[in-house]
This record gives C-alpha cells, sequence and structure tokens, in this order.
C-alpha cells in the first residue's frame, strides 16, 4: 500500500539560501532527475562465483571486489577479486568502501575517531602494493572521517559549534579539500548508511538561526542544485537512503510509522506504512530494500533472537514487493547504483549478492557473486525419538537424537509437558565449521521437566511435545522448526494428584483454604520430603468431611470427595494439572450425614475402579462400588456387615499388604490399629492386629507408594507434625518404624488427606 501526497513546504527551500563550495549556487528544491547508471566493469552474470568468508560482513564493494570484515574482538579486513577469488588482508583497525576500487583504512577501531587514514586503490592486486594516500586528518583540519562515496571522502568537522560537512578527493598523493554543506543556519551530521549512491550524499540537517527545523538534505558530490526535505511538525525522520531516482527515510509521525519515499526532482512523495523503524534501509534505483538484519553477537555468532525478517525489495511506483534473500547481515553501495547484500536464499546459498537496478525500472536483478559454500537452510534429515514411555523405561532416562543437514547451527531443544505447559529446554552452540551434517544427541533424565524448587521428582504422566530449532551459525537464513509427541504412561495411585508418580496430599488450614502439598522419596525405600505447596482455593471450611477418592470419576488424575454440614456429598474431579488439580464441584447426593467415617480409594471389588467404605452410626460398614461415571460415580450400595461402631478412623490403602485386592485399616476407639485385607470380591479376610499406641493421630492418610520402592505407605499426622511409615509389602508386618517429615512444607493444617 502506499500513499501519494504533494506537500509545497516539505520540498521547498523554506527561504534559506546555502552556498555551495563547489558551485557557488544555491540550495533549490528540484534538480534535474538523474539517470540510472548500469553497473560497469563488474563480474559477468552467470560467471563462478568466489569465495566469501564465513564469519565476515562486507563493508565494502567496488567494480573489481569487495570488502570484507570478520567478526569478533581482531576484525580482520580482506579484500577479494571477482576476477580469480585472489584477495588481500588490508592494515589497520579498521576499513571501509563506497561503491568504488578505493578503501579507506584507519588506525583506530572507528574510521571516525581514526587519526592517520590510507586511501587504497584496489582495482588490481598491482595497484594494491601501496597506498594510493596517506595523511593526518587532524593536521588537515581537524576533520573527521564520515564515509565514502564513490572516489569521494567525506569528511566533517566542527566550526564555530556548527558541524560542516566536506569531500576529499585524491589528487597527487593528497586530499583535495571542498566544503559540501553547513553554516550559520545549518548543522548537518553524516547517517549511518546513509548513502547507496556513489555520487550523492544524503544528510540530517537542523536549518534556521536556532537549528529549530529538522530536515533531510541530498547533496550531489559532483555539484548542481541541492534538495532539501523540511520535517513538519510531530514528524521524526529517521535513518535514510538514496539512490540515482530516489531519495526515502524511515519517518515517524503522529498518523503512524513508516518510509517516505521521492522521486528525486519530482514535486511527489509516497509513504508506505512500516512498523520497523529500526531496521536498516537502502534503496536500489526506484526500489526500497529493507530487512532485518541478523543479530551477531560480540563473538562473531548469530544469537538466539526470533527468526529476522527477510530481506525484501518494494517499488516505490506501485508498491510491488519481492523477498530478494531469506535474510541479510550487512549492505553497501555498490557501482552503478547497486547493492551488495551479505545473506542467502534456499536456491544458491550464502554468500554476497548484488543487487542491480534495471534500465526499465522493473524489479532489480538479483545475483550471487561470492559463497561461503552454506546452505542457507538447515534441514532436519532423521530422528530417533520415542513414541510411549512407560515409568519403568523412564527409570534410567530416554535418549533422543536428530540430524541434521550442517552442523554450523546453534540448536535448542525444549521439552513441554503439554498438560501443564511446564517446559526445559537444553541448548548446544554451533559445530562443525565446515557445514557437514551433525548429529545432536540428548539424554533426558527422566525428571519432571519443572524442576519444583530444584529438586528432581519424576517426570509427569500426560503427552508431552518436543521442539528442536536450529539457527544458522551465520544468522543467515531460516531457523528449523520441528516438532514431535510421545507420551509418558503411569499407573493411576490415589494420592498422584499431578501424575508424577510421587504421592500428593491435601491440607486444610484453619482459615479454610484447601492445599495441595508435593513429596518425593528422600531415599529409595526410606522416608519422603517436601517439594512444594500450591493453593487450591478457599471456602473448605464448610465440609465436614473430605477424603482423597483415587480416580473414581473416569477423569484423567484423582479425585476428592466432601461432605458439607448439610449432608451432601460433593466430587471435585482431578484435572491432572499440578497448578489447579481440582476442576468444579459435582453434587452426587444428600444424607451422607448419617455415616460417622468415609474411606475411599480402594479397589475392593477387584473391577478395577475405585470404590468407597463409610461406617453408619449403627455401626453398619456399606459398600457404595464406583463405576467410573462423573455423574453417577457409585452403584447401588451394599451392607458389610455390623460392629464397625468401635472405630474411629478407616483407612483405604488399596493394595497394601499383597493381597489380591485393595484392603483397609481401622483403628479402634483404644488407639489399636487393625488391618482388612481385600479379597477382591467386595469383601474382607478377618481382622489382624498391627499394634497399639495410634490414638495420638488425628488422622491416618494411605498415601500409596510414596517412597518408590513399590509397597504402599502410610502418613499419620497429629498437632506435632506428620510421621511416614514405609511399607513392606507383608502382611504380618506391613509397616516400617515411623519417621518424622514435614510433608505439609510448613503448612500448620487442621486436617490432611
Amino acid at each position: 500500500m502506499h500513499v501519494t501526497r504533494t506537500r509545497g513546504r516539505r520540498l521547498s527551500a523554506a527561504a534559506v539560501t546555502l552556498a555551495l563550495a563547489a558551485t557557488g549556487g544555491t540550495l533549490t528544491a528540484l534538480p534535474a532527475t538523474a539517470a540510472v547508471a548500469a553497473p560497469g566493469a563488474t563480474q559477468e552474470a552467470g560467471q563462478t562465483t568466489v569465495p566469501f568468508p564465513r564469519d565476515a560482513d562486507v563493508v565494502g564493494a567496488g567494480p573489481s571486489g569487495f570488502l570484507t570484515k570478520t567478526r569478533g574482538a581482531s576484525p580482520e579486513f580482506r579484500w577479494t577479486w571477482y576476477a580469480d577469488g585472489s584477495s588481500i588482508v588490508l592494515p589497520g583497525a579498521s576499513a571501509v568502501g563506497g561503491g568504488s576500487d578505493l578503501v579507506v583504512t584507519g588506525d583506530r577501531e572507528q574510521l571516525g575517531t581514526s587519526v592517520n587514514l590510507q586511501v587504497h586503490d584496489l582495482s588490481t592486486p598491482a595497484t594494491a602494493a601501496t597506498p594510493t594516500a596517506a595523511f593526518n586528518v587532524r593536521e588537515l583540519g581537524p576533520y573527521r572521517f564520515a564515509g565514502l562515496a564513490g572516489a569521494t571522502l567525506l569528511l566533517e568537522r566542527q566550526e564555530d559549534g556548527v558541524w560542516k560537512q566536506y569531500a576529499a578527493t585524491i589528487e597527487n598523493g593528497a586530499p583535495k579539500l571542498r566544503w559540501l554543506i553547513g553554516s550559520a543556519q545549518f548543522t548537518c551530521f553524516s547517517g549511518e548508511e546513509a548513502w547507496t549512491s556513489t555520487d550523492a550524499a544524503l544528510y540530517d540537517c537542523w536549518v534556521g538561526e536556532r537549528g529549530e527545523m529538522p530536515a533531510k538534505v541530498v547533496v550531489d558530490l559532483a555539484g548542481g542544485s541541492q534538495p532539501m526535505y523540511l520535517q513538519e511538525p510531530f514528524e521524526f525522520a529517521g535513518q535514510g537512503a538514496i539512490s540515482a531516482t530516489h531519495v526515502a527515510w524511515r519517518e515517524s509521525r503522529m498518523s503512524g510509522k513508516g518510509i517516505i519515499a521521492h522521486q528525486r526532482g519530482a514535486n511527489v512523495e509516497r509513504w508506505f506504512p512500516a512498523d520497523d523503524l529500526d531496521d536498516p534501509l537502502y534503496l536500489v534505483g526506484g526500489w526500497l530494500a529493507y530487512g532485518q538484519k541478523a543479530h551477531i553477537d560480540a563473538a562473531g555468532g548469530a544469537s538466539a533472537s526470533p527468526t529476522v525478517r527477510p530481506f525484501t525489495l518494494q517499488s516505490i511506483k506501485d508498491g510491488e514487493k519481492s523477498v530478494a534473500l531469506t535474510a541479510f547481515s550487512s549492505a553497501v553501495a555498490g557501482p552503478g547504483g547497486s547493492l551488495l547484500v551479505r545473506g542467502g536464499t534456499p536456491e544458491q546459498g550464502e554468500g554476497l549478492y548484488r543487487i542491480s537496478p534495471r534500465a526499465d525500472g522493473g524489479r532489480p536483478d538479483v545475483e550471487l557473486v561470492a559463497s561461503t559454500g552454506q546452505t542457507t537452510v538447515v534441514r532436519l534429515t532423521g530422528s530417533d525419538t520415542p513414541k510411549t514411555l512407560s515409568a519403568e523405561q523412564l527409570a534410567g532416562g530416554a535418549d533422543f537424537g536428530w540430524d541434521l543437514s550442517r552442523g554450523d547451527a546453534a540448536v535448542r531443544v525444549t521439552l513441554k509437558h503439554l498438560r501443564s505447559g511446564k517446559t526445559l529446554t537444553r541448548e548446544w552452540p554451533a559445530d562443525t565449521a565446515d557445514g557437514a551434517p551433525r548429529r545432536v544427541t540428548w539424554h533426558w533424565d527422566g525428571k519432571d521437566v519443572e524442576r519444583p524448587d530444584g529438586l528432581l521428582s519424576p517426570a509427569r504422566a500426560g503427552e508431552y511435545e518436543w521442539e528442536i530449532s536450529a539457527r544458522p551459525e551465520e544468522g543467515i537464513g531460516p531457523d528449523l522448526v520441528t516438532t514431535g509427541r510421545f507420551t509418558v504412561n503411569r499407573p493411576q495411585a490415589p494420592h498422584d494428584v499431578d501424575g508424577d508418580g510421587t504421592a500428593d496430599l491435601f491440607a486444610r488450614d484453619s482459615g479454610g483454604a484447601l492445599w495441595s502439598l508435593r513429596t518425593q522419596p528422600a531415599a529409595l525405600g526410606g522416608s519422603v520430603t517436601s517439594t512444594g505447596r500450591t493453593r487450591v482455593g478457599g471456602g473448605w471450611q464448610t465440609y465436614d468431611r473430605i477424603e482423597s477418592a483415587g480416580n473414581i470419576a473416569g477423569s484423567p488424575a484423582p479425585d476428592v470427595l466432601a461432605r458439607d454440614t448439610t449432608g451432601v456429598l460433593w466430587l471435585y474431579q482431578g484435572t491432572g494439572d499440578r497448578a489447579v488439580p481440582l476442576s468444579g464441584r459435582t453434587r452426587i447426593g444428600g444424607g451422607w450425614q448419617t455415616f460417622d467415617r468415609i474411606a475411599a480409594g480402594s479397589d475392593v471389588t477387584g473391577d478395577g475402579r475405585p470404590d468407597l467404605l463409610a461406617t453408619d452410626k449403627a455401626g453398619v460398614l456399606w459398600l457404595y462400588p464406583g463405576t467410573g461415571n462423573a455423574t453417577n460415580p457409585f452403584s447401588a450400595r451394599k451392607a458389610m456387615g455390623g460392629g464397625w461402631g468401635t472405630y474411629n478412623e478407616l483407612t483405604a490403602l488399596g493394595d497394601f499388604a499383597g493381597g489380591p485386592a485393595g484392603d483397609l485399616l481401622a483403628r479402634d476407639k483404644a488407639g489399636v490399629l487393625w488391618q482388612y485385607l481385600g479379597k477382591g470380591d467386595g469383601t474382607f479376610a478377618a481382622r489382624t492386629r498391627i499394634g497399639g499406641g495410634w490414638g495420638g493421630f488425628a488422622s491416618l492418610v494411605g498415601v500409596g507408594d510414596a517412597n518408590g520402592d513399590g509397597h504402599a505407605d502410610l502418613m499419620a499426622t497429629s498437632g506435632t507434625g506428620t510421621t511416614f511409615y514405609a511399607g513392606t509389602g507383608d502382611w504380618k508386618a506391613p509397616l516400617k518404624p515411623g519417621a518424622k517429615t514435614d510433608v505439609t512444607n510448613g503448612l500448620r493444617s487442621e486436617v490432611t488427606f
């Protein structure tokens, strides 16, 4: 999209006259339009390309060759000839070219601060043997080097508080100076990468007695009238560019951001919306050229930034767009109005491309003139990744492998647990410098990708997605981004809320807030330790009985049953999400106030679904078989017999003592703990005595296998803390001695389940 508008103020000289040292004329707005020059003495189309250094950017180009600068702390400046690919390293700490075979070198890292300059004629190896000129810019004025346009050195200096711009040509081995622009009413500065023409320069100036009006000023280095483009109020000009036919710059205004383009010699401007104000801007004839530079870090490598925007050509005439290069890292003016760009295409790979204007104004020609020998595109040629992983397979971790078409790319692998959204990332730097294929291998330790509090819990169950991305070392070309998925399968456990294979508990504090408590084995077969807690929500004081129930409703995680003070039983389905472990509640039904004790989580009937056991106030034990249906989670109840009023605590343990089905623990009012082994048909074997002294505990919680030894365990809570009893799997002596542990993670709770 483009907008054409004519504004007298922008194209006028605002009645300010500027004397030109080269011509003695005045600053006017309407120069004659220059003709497009055809590239001369350049490499023939189709000619075999010459080498381009892989770790370098282009900083100059002429008819005979190009100048490169390596990345890193101590750059090397090398000139390479198109004719045979031969090259020389130039002396000096800095160097730049400007569309001709002349190169300027300096004695400091920045040419603008260099004192001693040398000018080299690199049209042939013979002329490159000795500098054409060498001089001290301080002794000349003093001056400061500002750029090179064709065979013209651009210099600047400050005089009476005003910056003035000068041009210098080399005659008889010495610079011949002439004043270009700058006066009491003009102070002008050279803009970075501000000219893409060998015979003209574009300056940022401040105009007026108080320097109140910003303007872009075009200076024709061969002399003649010069146009000035004043900025209107609330318009802020950015980086500009110039060609033989047009001038353009990025601009921010109240109505938005974009690019202003003018045809030189015509009282017309065009506006192209563009938000990327920091991206470099170039011109090739009547075509805008722009893109986002590849991000190169201080060590010379491509940083892990988002994929760069491609190098694009856009017609000023009709707004047509065309992607010239996949990406680029540098660009300089070339002879005949051409632009030399370090970049790449999927078809021809990475290297130096010449973009040349066409005499008919059509889309500029793009040709590869020097190659790094690298492909721009990184491809995944093969992979070895799992499809499913069981808990047993993950015990020793899992191996992944990916084959890349080129090794000189920085690689990042991200592993994501889809249900939680948590990720784990690993990175590898670019490898083989020659771009040979590469295999990237990674051993995942099989631990939780979230790694809470630095502790290594087992990986959670569910679907995972891996993503491998590879960014070419030079920052040129698109990132490879490929994904795949696999599933971690774990048997569901009544107290494994988040699917990581370890025990989780819920606790309600005195304020009625419910907390989810995470644990992991402190040592295999030993006790357990806390790995953190998550607040589930408030309002739980309305319940007088809360019970972890296992997966009674077919959800992907254990559920919770809660009875309110009116006797209504509610179901909270598990989500498997550590951050939000429970979904909204569902009403099961009323009348549950008749029960003193409720125990859930054991599969008593042997059908693979957890059931519920409850004792009424008359001492009768009732079995509610689980259905696996959230809307109707239990089938009709069955009486299991009387005499259960002697017990003040029931705990469903799952397969606690090696029997065929879910078991039950019962504590009598004397503090003696009894064991009921399930037969798998909805009944229990005769009770066996575990031992006395259990009356001091507020609750007994069967937590499944919490310490990772394959046996169900028990936790007992009291006002003094929590005691962990490791299971043995032997019904004759089902529990090891207790060990104190702070699984509540410092939380003072009134009930734990």
